[in-house]
């Protein structure tokens, strides 16, 4: 966290200035109450103007040191806190897409949710009131020295006393705190899941299970809380103790002196008001201590994220004019293969289908072509170059794909069809219409640029896929990849969007369900999957002849 701190030096030595004159201020106040006290007893008059004066004097002068610090507070904060989640996001998505699928989303927006929060709190915002105490403990220790000697001896041994069990006690809380964020991570990942399934869960009537279950993680994760909580709670008695018996100790010492002539009655309440600013921020500093030491968890955790570097390795490729799959055979988990000694060579500019039953490896083969695992027995080639010697970004600058659950931004349709890259009005209204948008489009209250809502809850799931299909025909990549692409759309309009998704001079690989002659006559190649396995291959009329597996599942 220091790299942050070394990036923003101006504003955090402005920090460090505003806050360190606390000490200065109680100082000052210090030496105001002196003057008042003793004016009193004195009985004079323009004593007690001065003192007015000063007094109107102190109040401004904190008055602004106070809008200061929170000015360049909020200024420093957002600075650290917009470069902390800069390099935090840019290295979530500099991982490859296999090691980003290796953790649940619900993990990241955690760190997001909940990580950074306390690490702006218990260490950025926390460091600086740390820098604030200290200021106010030292230059306070200082005065009271210059009052009396052998009371400020007195102060530190029982400080240091105070203090001494909850910087023990730091480690504990620091421990505490890690489990207690793991916990909610968990409990992260069961509440997104839940409302994910909101529809489901109301269709198969299980609300009361789904309850029990998030109350199950809900208290395993307060719970750590708890722990948390009274490990915290703990401290802050500590913290009480030395700040309530400095001040007791103090004031009966203080009041000793004064009987003792060897020190003013004014004198007195300005090294109580001192010791109070002596004992109270060191009370403070040993909760704020442990604080900070327990976010060290967290800052290892991230840099773990931030380290990741978008470095560019491999054989860069120029076009995707031949992919082979060579024995390929994969499993999602050990005991079970999905994907059994499957070889095939894909040509450019020819139009592939993938058929068969549910759970076949349709969807599979596509995730392996895209990299998303790299723990498959066999090699697959791009242009006779093995894939785990390329390049994975010049591969995905040559290829698109059209998802069978169609991934929406909570952004303007616009945005949802380019996703953010730069195209004509008339390269986007082409595309608009080859999806079969034009009316969606017009309906909209502005037009392209009407904000779609979060996962696309305010529009049906045809035009979602729709969306998809716009979003993948405008990038006109090399390799087109269709997942069930027309699921979602009437027959009509899905028959005119799949003749626009065929016309076109790019490769395609079409994973599909709907067996119809007017569809997979467009087809150079239909595959038929089992298990795994390609069981059959040829052109529609071929299989339809041979009479065999393709037959039976398109007579089925």
């Amino acid at each position: 966290m220091k790299k942050y701190i070394k990036s923003n030096l101006f504003y955090f030595s402005i920090c460090i200035v505003l806050f360190s004159t606390a000490g200065l201020m109680s100082v000052f106040l210090a030496n105001i109450l002196k003057r008042m006290i003793d004016t009193s007893t004195a009985k004079n008059i323009t004593q007690f103007y001065h003192v007015m004066i000063l007094t109107i004097f102190f109040i401004i002068i904190n008055f602004t040191l106070h809008i200061l610090r929170g000015f360049f507070k909020a200024k420093f904060l957002k600075k650290v806190m917009l470069s902390l989640k800069h390099d935090l996001f840019k290295g979530i998505f500099s991982k490859s897409i296999k090691d980003f699928n290796r953790e649940n989303t619900s993990v990241y927006t955690s760190i997001f949710n909940n990580d950074l929060k306390i690490l702006e709190k218990n260490y950025f915002d926390n460091l600086l009131t740390i820098i604030s105490d200290l200021s106010q403990f030292f230059i306070c220790l200082v005065a009271v020295i210059s009052f009396q000697f052998e009371l400020a001896v007195i102060i530190i041994l029982i400080n240091v006393i105070a203090i001494f069990v909850p910087v023990l006690l730091g480690k504990i809380l620091s421990h505490k705190q890690i489990d207690s964020i793991n916990k909610f991570s968990d409990l992260n990942v069961k509440i997104k899941d839940f409302f994910n399934s909101f529809e489901i869960i109301k269709c198969f009537q299980v609300t009361h299970k789904v309850i029990d279950n998030f109350d199950h993680a809900d208290n395993i994760y307060e719970e750590s809380m708890e722990n948390f909580r009274y490990c915290e709670g703990i401290i802050a008695g500590f913290s009480t103790l030395s700040s309530l018996g400095v001040s007791v100790m103090t004031t009966l010492i203080s009041l000793y002196f004064v009987i003792k002539n060897q020190i003013t009655i004014g004198e007195m309440m300005a090294i109580t008001q001192l010791v109070n600013n002596i004992a109270n921020p060191l009370g403070r500093l040993s909760s704020e201590l442990p604080l900070l030491k327990s976010t060290k968890p967290i800052e290892l955790k991230l840099k773990e994220y931030m380290d990741i570097k978008m470095v560019q390795t491999g054989i860069k490729i120029n076009g995707l004019n031949q992919i082979t799959m060579d024995h390929i055979s994969f499993g999602y988990t050990e005991n079970k293969e999905i994907i059994h000694d499957f070889s095939y060579e894909f040509l450019k500019n020819k139009k592939y289908a993938i058929v068969g039953n549910s759970g076949c490896g349709k969807s599979t083969i596509v995730k392996l072509l895209l990299n998303y695992y790299d723990n498959y027995k066999g090699n697959i080639f791009i242009n006779d170059v093995n894939l785990n010697e390329i390049d994975m970004s010049s591969v995905y600058s040559h290829l698109s794909m059209v998802h069978q659950n169609a991934p929406i931004l909570n952004d303007t349709l616009r945005n949802n069809i380019t996703y953010y890259n730069d195209y004509s009005i008339e390269q986007v209204n082409q595309i608009v219409h080859e999806a079969g948008l034009d009316h969606f489009v017009e309906s909209l209250p502005d037009g392209l640029d009407t904000v779609i809502n979060e996962n696309g809850n305010n529009i049906s799931g045809g035009e979602k896929q729709r969306i998809s299909i716009a979003r993948t025909l405008l990038k006109n990549a090399d390799l087109l990849i269709y997942d069930e692409p027309t699921s979602n759309l009437d027959h009509v309009t899905a028959k005119e969007v799949e003749k626009n998704l065929l016309n076109r001079n790019n490769t395609c690989i079409m994973i599909t369900h709907r067996l119809e002659d007017n569809l997979l006559e467009r087809f150079d190649e239909i595959l038929v999957l089992d298990h795994g396995t390609i069981v059959e291959s040829g052109t529609f009329k071929v299989l339809l002849d041979r009479k065999g597996v393709f037959y039976s599942l398109y007579k089925g």
